[in-house]
């Protein structure tokens, strides 16, 4: 029986592949049956891989990009910056295929792609959460009128595929202006007093190690702001995971 499902599937699969065409987003072959809705297996394995350079101790960035002190930024070096969050961390950085998968899963609301993203990342974010001593994850929330265009919570749905238990404390009650038109200033302006937490889970974040969990980090205004609200309500320790990481030089150039 789970031979003829399987089979069944594959069929099924295949005649999509062929009423609805796509192609890879990385060398343009025709995605046909054994393939990641947005690019071949092969291109996928290949492209949408860890990062394993050095990062700055506290917001995250890629050495590489905007090299500072031994474990420190020149962002953070120059402007002494400091976060909410205790860490950072991530799979990939935004740009080539991972950064078209996010876009294609969020704008183009190609949903399965959330469920690939999340079997991919899987291994990297039980790691993640092992080293951490999480206690609980919480994705970031879209508001009810994105929520209801989109159709989905793009940062659920990538947990769901990783297979990584959730609890969705936060709400977001009204859509602010989009962050990618806003200054680095304006983007922490822009998301105070967006969150907040569902009262029935308010008590239950005392002294508790919370892991928030993103598709991008860009700036960080996002994580920053829900990582306060969860340390006023009593959170020991907030750390951040997203999907990918934008390098300053990728921003710069949008």
């Amino acid at each position: 029986m789970t031979s003829l499902k399987s089979s069944l599937r594959n069929l099924v699969s295949a005649v999509l592949d062929l009423l609805y065409p796509n192609f890879c987003g990385v060398c343009g072959s025709f995605l046909f049956r054994e393939h990641y809705f947005v690019a071949c297996k092969e291109c996928w394995e290949e492209n949408f891989t860890p990062y394993t350079g050095e990062k700055c101790s506290i917001c995250g960035h890629p050495l590489e990009f905007l090299p500072g002190a031994p474990d420190i930024c020149k962002r953070c070096l120059e402007k002494k910056r400091t976060f909410n969050f205790d860490s950072v961390s991530y799979f990939t950085l935004y740009r080539g295929l991972p950064e078209f998968a996010v876009k294609e899963l969020k704008f183009s609301r190609l949903k399965p792609v959330a469920d690939v993203i999340g079997k991919t990342i899987s291994n990297h974010l039980l790691e993640v959460l092992s080293q951490l001593s999480v206690d609980l994850v919480v994705p970031v929330p879209v508001s009810k009128e994105t929520l209801k265009e989109r159709g989905f919570n793009q940062t659920e749905e990538i947990l769901k595929g990783a297979e990584i238990p959730y609890v969705s404390f936060l709400e977001k009650p009204f859509t602010p202006e989009k962050q990618s038109t806003l200054s680095f200033k304006e983007r922490s302006e822009n998301v105070r007093g967006v969150f907040r937490i569902k009262k029935e889970f308010r008590m239950g974040l005392f002294g508790k190690s919370v892991l928030i969990f993103d598709d991008v980090f860009t700036t960080g205004a996002t994580a920053n702001e829900i990582a306060g609200l969860l340390k006023r309500y009593g959170a020991r320790k907030v750390h951040v995971y997203t999907v990918c990481y934008t390098p300053f030089n990728s921003l710069s150039k949008k």
